[in-house]
């Protein structure tokens, strides 16, 4: 499996046509309506800056539907849409929603600055809006193209911006029933989507897009799969694992790391000639928390288990650090409810036993110290066992040949456990 970043993906993604002459440089956030087709003709500056993800401002009256060449430079992640008409975000809809915005175009960002001329994908003098919003690129995209080979407009569906496992409809996009060509060279191998000729996804349709294997396009859908002018509808799922088994990660903790510390004793006589072993117990319900944050975009659900080990440590001292061995669960279903994140409460109880001398009133007493964990990712491995052929995966002949590899599991921690316990014993003779 490619661990891609957004640096990489983003050049998985087809440049746009630009022209010959290089743009002006431009600083960070800026992008620049030019009127004509040079770089010196009337020029509006767009500063995304000023903008919260999934606004989307009018352009001013004098520059209006009046944009031939365009240069920006935007950050990677970050994607302007540019759009011909004025249109607020549908009600109960993502921003990424062009329904009613006409010809679109989008510029994702590179970190350098870029160009278009509006005129090579449909966009000549068509600007009155823009969308402005950040996306996960490491998810991927589709992109859809009006022409065959990719040319014409275009519109690029990120999928961190729709659920899996959900039909869309995109019969009020321009785009609709006029995608040509399409390719989907950014998405990753867990990933797989359909574009249907139905709003509801029925209908003639192409399920063609799978990030494994060596097909990452289609120049012609006419000729490839008789599906040219069609889709209506998209939905992409999630590729998930037959079985999964993933390696627990240890978290050490001592002393030094102490954030509070919680105290049980117990006082007492010892009458016996003899030394006599004295228990110390302390419980709490609320002291311990652990939160849990995956990474995997494709996982709905997250259940993690914690395992205390404490390592001996100088006499008089029951514990001197503590390793607390963490466990994942995973769940995959088709749902739009994702709860990557868990966070669990952990009952402490700790019993620590010391001699009391004999003849002597004694106390004894049991300090746990709470270390807390600062966020941090940790990594670990999962065997992960597939039905369809993911890069790298090997024929597994005791798993119904299931194509089986390893992977790459980070996760987010943060909380507080349990870091080290001391017990202690104070003893005074008894007077005859």
């Amino acid at each position: 499996m490619t661990d891609n970043t957004p640096a990489t993906q983003v050049k998985l993604l087809t440049k746009l046509p630009a022209p010959a002459n290089a743009p002006p440089p431009l600083a960070s956030g800026i992008v620049s309506l030019f009127a004509d087709d040079n770089w010196n003709s009337q020029r509006l500056d767009l500063n995304t800056n000023d903008a919260s993800s999934g606004d989307r401002p009018t352009i001013k009256r004098s520059a209006l539907d009046n944009a031939t060449y365009v240069a920006f430079n935007l950050p990677i992640g970050k994607v302007v849409t540019l759009m011909d008409n004025v249109q607020p975000v549908p009600a109960g809809k993502p921003a990424a929603d062009l329904s009613g915005c006409g010809r679109t175009v989008d510029l994702v960002g590179t970190g350098n600055t870029e160009s278009v001329d509006l005129q090579s994908v449909n966009m000549n003098d068509c600007v009155s809006s823009f969308s402005f919003r950040e996306v996960d690129l490491n998810m991927g995209a589709i992109e859809l193209f009006e022409d065959a080979d990719f040319n014409g407009g275009r519109t690029t569906i990120f999928l961190s911006e729709w659920n899996s496992g959900v039909t869309y409809s995109i019969g009020d996009w321009w785009i609709t029933d006029a995608v040509s060509s399409v390719r989907w060279k950014s998405l990753n191998d867990r990933q797989a989507a359909v574009l249907a000729d139905n709003w509801d996804g029925s209908g003639d349709n192409f399920p063609n897009i799978k990030g494994w294997g060596g097909t990452k396009e289609s120049s012609d859908l006419g000729d490839d799969a008789s599906f040219n002018d069609q889709m209506s509808s998209f939905r992409w799922d999630g590729i998930v694992p037959a079985l999964e088994i993933i390696a627990p990660f240890n978290i050490v903790l001592s002393g030094g790391s102490t954030s509070s510390g919680l105290t049980s004793v117990v006082s007492g006589t010892n009458n016996s000639t003899l030394a006599q072993p004295v228990t110390v117990t302390l419980t709490n319900t609320d002291a311990q928390t652990l939160t849990v944050t995956t990474m995997d975009e494709q996982v709905t659900g997250l259940k993690s288990t914690q395992t205390m080990e404490e390592t001996a440590g100088d006499p008089g001292i029951a514990s001197a650090s503590t390793t607390w061995a963490i466990e994942l669960s995973y769940t995959y279903t088709q749902s739009t409810t994702k709860e990557t994140s868990g966070m669990t409460t952990i009952d402490l109880s700790i019993s620590q036993t010391v001699n009391a001398p004999p003849q002597c009133f004694y106390t004894a007493t049991l300090l746990v110290q709470i270390g807390k964990i600062p966020p941090k990712v940790y990594t670990t491995t999962a065997q992960r066992w597939y039905k369809v052929p993911v890069s790298g995966g090997v024929m597994d002949p005791l798993n119904n040949n299931w194509y089986q590899r390893v992977e790459s599991v980070s996760v987010s921690v943060t909380g507080s456990l349990a870091s080290s316990t001391t017990v202690n014993i104070v003893s005074t003779p008894l007077t005859s």
